[in-house]
């Protein structure tokens, strides 16, 4: 398995339909990051090329055998709790200095700890892989009916096309809408996960304005509101600038620490 590829695609963890055509139109390698037992069988997506490359978790990140039956009743619990767009996270501070302070003292204790988290991670990202194939599905279901003339437009033998009773619904990008908690869920776990991957000159390609203009403000860069709107349907890139990072500077904030010094490039549009 090659894992040479510099451009990573954050946070999600697959492509489909013309968004792929576009992204594999646009990067000549691309690795693609997914959480233990989702799409079992991938080791390289087929793109006809080689030029895409599945990775997982460090082996020692891997959940138990029973995680597919413990992420559906995760998936059920979220069903019953719709206040919560994920899980209730543990305070992240509180962890972390947990962790921090079990490696000084109990190795044993501190590895369960972050089995646990690892877990969580992997819930965090299933779900959300869920939520972002559903939203798809979606619209290109609507594009499709949008597409189809009307059944009475040849009945009524008019010239003019008929418009259609879904023609005012808006076709949205399914990775824009995600509110600042469940952004930060994401983030923290797909760095837990896979930040050691990424190389230091790395460049992230993601699919969401949220997450690019989330970087932007993480690094107090000049806001990015009407650029996007003006290059929605191009590719757009931001420089984060670089910042030495230690230890406990990476486990606070491990979403800053990851994206530091890197490239976030944002392609959307069919």
């Amino acid at each position: 398995m090659s894992t040479d590829a510099k451009t990573i695609l954050f946070p999600h963890s697959c492509l489909t339909g013309a968004t792929r055509q576009k992204v594999l139109s646009s990067v000549a390698d691309l690795m693609i990051c997914k959480p233990w037992y989702m799409d079992d069988n991938d080791t390289q997506e087929e793109d006809g090329y080689g030029r895409t490359h599945v990775v997982r978790p460090p082996q020692d990140l891997k959940p138990p055998e029973d995680f597919k039956r413990l992420l559906s009743e995760y998936r059920a619990w979220v069903a019953q709790n719709p206040g919560y767009v994920f899980l209730p996270m543990p305070d992240q501070e509180a962890a972390t200095w947990d962790i921090r302070g079990s490696l000084r003292g109990n190795g044993l204790r501190a590895r369960s700890i972050l089995q646990q988290k690892a877990l969580h991670w992997h819930l965090i990202l299933h779900l959300e892989r869920e939520l972002e194939e559903n939203r798809a599905t979606a619209d290109e279901l609507l594009l499709q009916v949008k597409a189809q003339s009307s059944p009475l437009q040849e009945a009524l033998g008019g010239t003019e096309p008929l418009r259609g009773l879904l023609d005012d619904l808006p076709v949205s990008n399914p990775y824009a809408d995600m509110d600042d908690r469940r952004l930060k869920q994401v983030l923290r776990a797909w760095f837990g996960l896979f930040g050691g991957f990424v190389p230091q000159d790395g460049t992230l390609l993601t699919l969401s304005p949220v997450i690019l203009t989330y970087a932007a403000e993480l690094f107090e860069l000049a806001p990015l509101g009407q650029t996007l709107e003006k290059e929605a349907s191009s590719t757009y890139a931001i420089h984060l600038p670089g910042s030495p990072v230690d230890a406990d500077a990476a486990e606070t904030n491990p979403v800053r620490a990851g994206l530091s010094g890197k490239t976030v490039m944002l392609i959307t549009g069919g």
